[in-house]
C-alpha cells in the first residue's frame, strides 16, 4: 500500500527551540516522517495525498507533555487549599472503581484538551490504584483511538503509600478502617507484575507506531528493591524508558532518609539502576549531590511548575539543575493538581517561576529553555531523542499549525518567545501526529469530541454515588489534616 504524502505549502516554520527565525517554507511528509523542509519543488502529479495551504500559519513542533494522569481528567477545579494527603485521598475518591468505558471517557476528555492546544505526545502515568490487565487494555485502546503519540507508564507500587497516610492526626476509626481496608492502595504483588507487564508490552508496545509502554513506579519509596530491579531489567530487555514520581514532597524526602539512610536517588544509584532511562516527575526535594547524580547518570527531571505551586509541594531547582547539566522535560501533571493540560501555560510558568529570586538575568530560564523542555527534552523522556521535537528531515512528523492572525501573534516578533509567553493554545488550527491530520481546522478527526463531552457529567454523577464512602473518608481526612 502506497504511503500517504502530505505537503504543507508556504508556512512560517519554527523548526525548534534553537531556531532564531521563522522562514517561509514548505514541509513534505511521507508516511510518518518529514522528508523535506524549505523549498519543496513541484511533485509528480498524483503523488501528493493532501496539500495544506500554510499561508498565515506558523508550523511548530508538537508539544510533549512528559507527565500527566488520564485518570484525573475529570477533576479540574475540584478543590483548593488542601494538604497533599487530603488531595491524594480525594483523588482516590474521584478516580477509583471506574468501568472500562469510564476509563475511555476520561482519556478522550484529556485528548480533546491536548489536541486542540498543540500537544501531540505524552506520558500517561496510569492508574492511581492497583491495576488489572483489563484496566490497562481499556486505557491503551482509548489512547490508540485518539491518534496521539502515547507512552503508557504502567504505574504500580508493591509497598505502602506511607507519605499520604496521615501520621499523628486524629481521624474517625471508621475512616481509618475504610482507608486501610478499601484495597485501593493495597500493594501490587511483584509476582503479578512479572506476568502482567511483559504481557502488556508484548501485545501493545509499538501498536500503530504511536503506542509505547514502560514500567513506572508510583514512587521508588513505595516500591521494594526487588520491584525496582525488575523495572530496570524489563526496561533494558525491551529498550524502554522508566517513569516515576520523585521527591515531590518534603515528607517523601524524609521517608527516604529514614528508610535508606540516604536520598532516593542515591539509593537508585546504589542499586545500580539509575540511568538515562529514568524520567522523574517533580524532582523538587533534591540536594546538590542529587542534582550532580542526575546530571552524571543523564536521568531526566520532569518539571511540573503549575501543579507544584497549586498544591504547595515546593519548587524544582530549575536554574541550578540546568546549570549542572540536568536534562529537564516538562509536564502539566493531572487536571486534579493543575486544572488543565495546556502545555503553553506550563512553558510560561517554567520560564517565569524563579525570575524574581535571581537578580542575575543570565541565570533565568529563557523562553527557548522552556520550549526545549516541551519538545526535544520531552522526546528524550520518550526515548525518541533525535527523532522527535523538531521540524527537520528524518524527524517523525508531529507538527502543529497556529493561526498568525490571532492578536498575540501580531506582529510576529520572536516566534519562540511568543509561543511560550503569548500563546494559550487558542490559535491552534491543525495538528499532525505521525504524519496523520488528527486536528483539522479545529475539529478532532479521530473521535467525536462533542459526544464525549456530553457524557462526562453523567459519568461523574454515577462515580460520585458509587464512591460515596471514599468521598466521605477524603472529607474527614481533609478536615483532620492541617
Amino acid at each position: 500500500m502506497t504511503e500517504a504524502t502530505l505537503l504543507i505549502r508556504g508556512a512560517r516554520i519554527l523548526a525548534g527551540a534553537a531556531a532564531q527565525d521563522t522562514p517561509l517554507g514548505d514541509i513534505l511528509i511521507r508516511g510518518n516522517t518529514i522528508v523535506a523542509v524549505g523549498e519543496v519543488p513541484p511533485q509528480p502529479p498524483g503523488s501528493i495525498t493532501r496539500e495544506i495551504d500554510g499561508s498565515g500559519l506558523l508550523a511548530a513542533p508538537g508539544l510533549i507533555n512528559a507527565h500527566m494522569h488520564s485518570q484525573s481528567g475529570t477533576m479540574s477545579g475540584f478543590a483548593d487549599g488542601l494538604s497533599h494527603p487530603a488531595f491524594m485521598w480525594l483523588t482516590q475518591a474521584h478516580t477509583s472503581r471506574r468501568t472500562p468505558d469510564e476509563i475511555r471517557l476520561a482519556v478522550l476528555l484529556c485528548a480533546a484538551q491536548m489536541l486542540t492546544t498543540g500537544t501531540t505526545a505524552l506520558i500517561d502515568h496510569f492508574p492511581g490504584q492497583r491495576f488489572s490487565t483489563a484496566d490497562m487494555d481499556a486505557v491503551l485502546a482509548a489512547w490508540e483511538e485518539t491518534g496521539l503519540r502515547t507512552t503508557l507508564a504502567m504505574r504500580f507500587f508493591d509497598g505502602v503509600f506511607s507519605d499520604i497516610i496521615p501520621a499523628g492526626i486524629e481521624v474517625p476509626a471508621s475512616v481509618t478502617a475504610l482507608v486501610s481496608g478499601s484495597g485501593l492502595l493495597a500493594p501490587h504483588p511483584l509476582a503479578e507484575l512479572r506476568e502482567q507487564m511483559p504481557d502488556l508490552i508484548t501485545r501493545w508496545h509499538g501498536r500503530s507506531g504511536r503506542i509505547g509502554l514502560c514500567p513506572a513506579p508510583s514512587n521508588p519509596d513505595r516500591c521494594s528493591d526487588e520491584a525496582l530491579l525488575f523495572c530496570a531489567e524489563l526496561a533494558q530487555r525491551h529498550d524502554l524508558p522508566i517513569h516515576t514520581h520523585l521527591l515531590e514532597t518534603k515528607a517523601q524526602a524524609r521517608i527516604a532518609r529514614e528508610r535508606y539512610g540516604e536520598s532516593t536517588l542515591a539509593h537508585l544509584e546504589r542499586l545500580g539502576i539509575l540511568s538515562d532511562r529514568w524520567s522523574c516527575a517533580h524532582a523538587i526535594w533534591l540536594d546538590e549531590a542529587d542534582i550532580a547524580l542526575m546530571a552524571q547518570r543523564q536521568a531526566i527531571a520532569v518539571h511540573n511548575p503549575e501543579s507544584n505551586a497549586r498544591i504547595g509541594t515546593g519548587r524544582m531547582r530549575t536554574p541550578e539543575m540546568l546549570a549542572a547539566g540536568v536534562s529537564i522535560a516538562l509536564g502539566t501533571d493531572g487536571s486534579g493538581a493543575n486544572d488543565n493540560l495546556v502545555m503553553q501555560e506550563a512553558m510560561r510558568a517554567a520560564a517565569l517561576l524563579h525570575r524574581s529570586d535571581l537578580p542575575d538575568r543570565r541565570q533565568w530560564v529563557t523562553s527557548r529553555d522552556a520550549l526545549r523542555m516541551a519538545t526535544v527534552e520531552g522526546a528524550r523522556a520518550l526515548r525518541l531523542s533525535g527523532r522527535l521535537g523538531e521540524i527537520a528531515p528524518g524527524q517523525l512528523a508531529d507538527i502543529v499549525l497556529y493561526r498568525l492572525d490571532a492578536p498575540w501573534w501580531r506582529p510576529l516578533n520572536d516566534a519562540a518567545s511568543q509561543l511560550v509567553f503569548a500563546e494559550t493554545g487558542a490559535a491552534v488550527t491543525t495538528a499532525i501526529v505521525d504524519g496523520r491530520v488528527v486536528l483539522d481546522q479545529g475539529r478532532i478527526t479521530t473521535f467525536d469530541a462533542p459526544a464525549v463531552l456530553g457524557e462526562i457529567e453523567a459519568m461523574e454523577a454515577s462515580l460520585r454515588a458509587r464512591n460515596a464512602d471514599l468521598f466521605a473518608a477524603a472529607d474527614a481526612i481533609a478536615k483532620a489534616v492541617p
